[in-house]
């Protein structure tokens, strides 16, 4: 009886062998597609700002002056510039001299800025932006924030908590502060410092872990921020270069503070326009304090480095 020639095989320690060798090219090849990724999300995130910067542009081209922080009715500046920023289907229908709830609908198309202040608009969300927790609680949530200046809290009004006087930044809030009335809107030969050097927006969203709810129906989770492109408040749509960018730790006595804070969601920085329009990605820890505080003032007379 003749045997049959045996099949050549994998013994079980090639088979581990082959298949450790496999792990470990995945190993080393995983980082590289994340950093790929992650710098095709900086690169859309950049272009989003570019797109903003050119929206603000227009609109003081149109109107000899940026527009302001936060309208009389709580609109964004965001919510102002929606007309310049090829959002025209949204921006010809939302009206800013209502409020970001009214649900009127004057001309019966079915739209108010109730619903359309809910929209999702690309431009206003960085690609590498984490969601909020409970987006239900965000409709319209956002990932971007103008900039009123170095104020250490920009939820004070100017000259209280250390702020300097008045909005010292290239965009400024409206309304009135202890009698004197604010500036309707900077105007650009206001930005002495040069606006290669002076930010005007940047990055911003739910990253602090500590920040909860504490009322309503979603008490005791997390909240990490506040961002909605609607909303003319501080940590919602503007902020400041008071406190250093990406500052996310800290106790719960300047969660305040941080919250109008800039911040984004990319490993080792954040994205920021400045007002000629440009954007330039600062690493963590490349600048100090005081020249971050100085890129937020318009007309601080500050000295920049020039490696920024």
């Amino acid at each position: 009886m003749r045997r049959s020639p045996s099949r050549p095989g994998f013994t079980l320690i090639e088979l581990l062998v082959v298949i450790a060798i496999i792990a470990v090219l995945i190993g080393l090849l995983l980082p590289a597609v994340q950093k790929v990724r992650e710098a095709a999300a900086r690169m859309s995130c950049q272009n989003n700002l570019k797109q903003l910067g050119l929206a603000l542009q227009n609109f003081h081209d149109a109107t000899g002056r940026f527009p302001i922080a936060n309208t009389p009715t709580f609109n964004s500046a965001f919510t102002q510039v929606l007309p310049y920023l090829e959002q025209e289907n949204i921006g010809r229908r939302y009206d800013t001299a209502l409020t970001p709830t009214d649900p009127t609908d004057p001309d019966g198309d079915g739209h108010s800025n109730l619903t359309l202040g809910s929209a999702e608009l690309k431009t206003y969300r960085c690609p590498s932006m984490i969601p909020p927790a409970v987006p239900a609680a965000f409709p319209g949530w956002s990932g971007y924030a103008v900039s009123i200046g170095n104020q250490p809290n920009p939820f004070f009004e100017p000259g209280a908590g250390g702020n300097p006087p008045y909005d010292n930044g290239p965009i400024v809030r409206g309304g009135r502060t202890a009698g004197v009335a604010l500036t309707p809107g900077v105007r650009m030969v206001a930005v002495t410092d040069g606006t290669s050097n002076t930010i005007l927006a940047g990055e911003m969203g739910f990253q602090l872990k500590d920040y909860l709810f504490t009322t309503g129906p979603y008490a005791g989770q997390v909240r990490g921020g506040n961002t909605q492109w609607v909303w003319g408040y501080a940590s919602y749509s503007f902020g400041s270069t008071g406190v250093m960018f990406n500052t996310v730790a800290g106790t719960a006595a300047d969660r305040v503070a941080r919250l109008g804070a800039f911040r984004g969601d990319h490993p080792s920085g954040a994205n920021f326009l400045f007002t000629d329009g440009s954007v330039r990605f600062i690493g963590n820890g490349r600048v100090s304090l005081p020249v971050y505080q100085a890129l937020g003032s318009r007309d601080g007379n500050e000295v920049i480095p020039g490696d920024i």
